[in-house]
């Protein structure tokens, strides 16, 4: 296993045995935004999460409250929106249909089901909504027809 991509999957999986479920940090570049997901919580019967567009350090925080809204208050529904997750305002929560990019939950899970949680910007609107002030790109949604 001299891979480090293997390597990395290995410690994920471990991560999970160990903890029932992890994160996976996706760095972004010029062109693709970050992203982070959950690998695990299918187990609990919950959906995997998915976030867009933050820095790690804020997506683990974001992940991690979203997983301690659901031990305490049951799993999100898809089509949903909370404000227990920020202070900013409502975050939607919806269906993922490409699940493509969750590499490492394919690999651990197998088949799998997922979530994006899509966060507010300053003004407290979604990309969808007029007057979005984040640029195109800045959060992709995982959603069809969203984009």
């Amino acid at each position: 296993m001299d891979n480090p991509g293997e390597r990395a999957l290995a410690e994920l999986a471990r991560m999970v045995e160990t903890h029932g479920w992890a994160i996976r940090h996706v760095l972004g570049s010029s062109s693709v935004a970050p992203f982070s997901y959950t690998v695990g919580l299918t187990a609990r019967g919950w959906d995997e999460l998915v976030i867009t567009g933050l820095p790690a350090d804020v997506a683990d925080a974001f992940i991690r409250n979203a997983v301690d809204e659901q031990a305490s208050s049951g799993a999100f529904p898809a089509g949903g929106r909370t404000t227990a997750l920020t202070e900013s305002g409502s975050v939607a929560i919806l269906r993922v249909e490409d699940r493509s990019g969750l590499t490492a939950a394919a690999r651990i899970l197998g088949d799998f089901e997922a979530l994006q949680l899509v966060w507010p910007d300053s003004t407290n609107r979604l990309p969808w909504e007029l007057g979005y002030r984040n640029p195109p790109g800045a959060q992709p949604l995982l959603a069809p027809g969203l984009n």
